[in-house]
């Protein structure tokens, strides 16, 4: 009796596999769309979800359009909130945990309807960071980091909200 090796294995197994992975359907979530042709975008103050928002949609088919006016919805960023709290601390009294939060309430308008589309709401993030005394630089980059990927997660969460209410009018 002949005995498969593991070089012959593997293709096989592969080849087998590979028509149920392409026939299921799965794919990547990728960036959404929102479903809107033009959109205005605004803010009370500085933001940096604003920026990831841009981002995103400067890849799609949506245009960021300069005034309200001409666009056909506009997304305002009410606000944007980080904070920082004291998650746990030690026997000893030392900090070993933190808990960093964003917040960003918006709202979405549709010129020419009195309701808006989206009422003010909020969309909010939160990451645990361990503290650590004798790194506190790299803790500082670190906790940026998160703040970032929370920034990312929001703005792709505020657009797919965008693109489910669009697709129900």
């Amino acid at each position: 009796m002949r005995k498969v090796t593991s070089r012959f294995f593997h293709p096989l197994l592969f080849s087998l596999l590979l028509p149920g992975l392409v026939s299921c359907g799965f794919q990547l979530r990728g960036d959404p769309a929102v479903g809107i042709k033009t959109l205005h975008v605004s803010t009370a103050g500085p933001t940096g979800v604003l920026t990831d928002i841009r981002r995103v949609l400067a890849n799609g088919p949506t245009r960021i359009i300069a005034t309200p006016a001409d666009a056909e919805a506009q997304l305002r960023i009410i606000s944007e909130n980080r904070d920082k709290i004291v998650r746990t601390i030690t026997g000893t009294g030392r900090v070993y945990e933190f808990q960093l939060s964003l917040t960003v309430r918006y709202e979405v308008l549709v010129p020419g309807r009195e309701v808006p589309l989206i009422p003010p709401t909020e969309a909010t993030a939160m990451r645990l960071i361990t503290y650590s005394e004798s790194a506190p630089t790299a803790k500082e980059v670190e906790e940026q980091l998160l703040f970032k990927d929370m920034q990312v997660d929001i703005a792709g969460r505020i657009l797919r909200h965008i693109a489910v209410v669009r697709r129900d009018l």
